[in-house]
């Protein structure tokens, strides 16, 4: 029946990888193999206006020519929307879409909990007679999961840096802000030439790569120099942090914008490109 107001929250700052999405559209590819006649662009819409529904786009209606068949506009403008559904929608729309296909037995819910699972997500979805539902892992949970995962969920660090500010630990909000920084940039870098670089050594790469504002990088930048400045932040030091509540509370909100920002601006513009025919809102 969706998300809860909270569960919607927890995922504010959760991101699933491009790799991931990527695996998700090929589970859905491999169900939308196209059957007889007009079989296969019938069952293939079903996955694309389930999909669109959850992003509040216009859903399409199919209609046949006098020879009973669709157009040729109609399976080309399904192919492409295909190839969204997994890559359009933000981690909670991404979570109903999978979920609304989960619940119609349309996906299997082990495939789609490996692939979250390889991608060090904390969504899993559970069956229980018959219902689906969503179960948003702790960081201990992740961890009795996969003790050898290779980098923590960015979900999972924002917890942390808001652990350290409510324990006015204002050097650790700053340290795991930059933290989170990197796994962002390394996920948005996406190349295993730089998963055991600092986020100094791929910054430029990252620059060209971010759809980010060059002032918001700058700020990114100047956090994670910072970081390694700070006493207590970045190395040991003897003398006092000189990080404020104030400066700590910046921080937060900042880092979080980023994560939504960088989902939110490299989603693809296509999923307004008009169909060949009439969609409409129902049927």
């Amino acid at each position: 029946m969706g998300l809860t107001k909270s569960q919607r929250k927890s995922l504010e700052a959760e991101v699933i990888s491009n790799d991931a999405r990527l695996k998700l559209t090929r589970l859905v590819r491999a169900e939308c193999r196209p059957g007889e006649g007009n079989v296969g662009i019938i069952h293939r819409n079903s996955f694309v206006n389930i999909a669109r529904t959850v992003v509040d786009l216009s859903i399409y209606r199919l209609e046949e020519d006098e020879d009973e068949m669709y157009s040729n506009g109609a399976y080309a403008w399904h192919f492409a929307e295909t190839e969204l559904i997994m890559r359009r929608p933000d981690t909670a729309q991404l979570v109903e879409t999978l979920a609304d296909f989960l619940q119609l037995g349309m996906l299997s819910v082990n495939g789609v909990n490996a692939i979250l699972a390889e991608d060090n997500a904390s969504i899993r979805f559970r069956s229980h007679d018959g219902a689906i539902s969503v179960e948003i892992l702790s960081d201990q949970d992740l961890q009795e999961e996969d003790g050898e995962a290779e980098h923590p969920n960015i979900r999972l660090l924002v917890d942390r840096m808001e652990t350290a500010n409510a324990q006015n630990d204002f050097a650790a909000v700053l340290h795991t802000s930059a933290t989170i920084f990197e796994t962002l940039a390394k996920l948005v870098f996406n190349s295993p030439s730089v998963e055991n670089e600092t986020l100094g050594g791929f910054f430029d790469g990252y620059r060209q790569r971010s759809t980010l504002p060059a002032p918001i990088l700058d700020y990114i930048l100047e956090v994670y120099r910072r970081r390694n400045r700070e006493p207590l932040a970045g190395h040991g030091a003897t003398t006092a942090p000189t990080v404020s509540a104030s400066d700590a509370a910046i921080i937060i909100e900042m880092t979080k914008m980023c994560i939504r920002l960088e989902r939110r601006l490299s989603a693809p513009e296509l999923d307004r490109i008009p169909p060949p025919r009439p969609v409409a809102d129902q049927a």
